[in-house]
């Protein structure tokens, strides 16, 4: 049993930094401190909620390539914005080059 997966799938926003602290002295982890509003789980309790996460994972990782596929595609995107704000700003000079050549006397290019 791991303990700070039972307790997180029981408390999912609990803070192992404020919220309880486990220790392991070589005989086996346990519940050295416990700050939270409810009662210090039994180790009954804690079999359970252990039981409860492994059948009910809360939230599984991506695999790799699913991923990659996602950051592909994020940049892709990111990728597209930047060259139509390039465009953008290709315009804009363009125009502004016209009017400084109109206000110096030029012809248009």
């Amino acid at each position: 049993m791991i303990l700070y997966e039972a307790i997180k799938y029981k408390y999912p926003d609990v803070d192992p930094q404020k919220d309880f602290e486990l220790r392991n002295d070589g005989d086996g982890s346990y519940i050295n401190e416990w700050h939270l509003d409810v009662s210090k789980p039994t180790v009954e309790e804690l079999k359970k909620w252990w039981e409860e996460s492994k059948a009910n994972p809360m939230y599984q990782p991506p695999l790799p390539l699913d991923y990659l596929a996602q950051e592909v595609a994020k940049e892709k995107l990111m990728r597209k914005q930047l060259e139509h704000q390039c465009d953008l700003l290709t315009n804009e000079l363009k125009a502004l080059k016209n009017e400084i050549h109109l206000i110096k006397g030029g012809s248009e290019t």
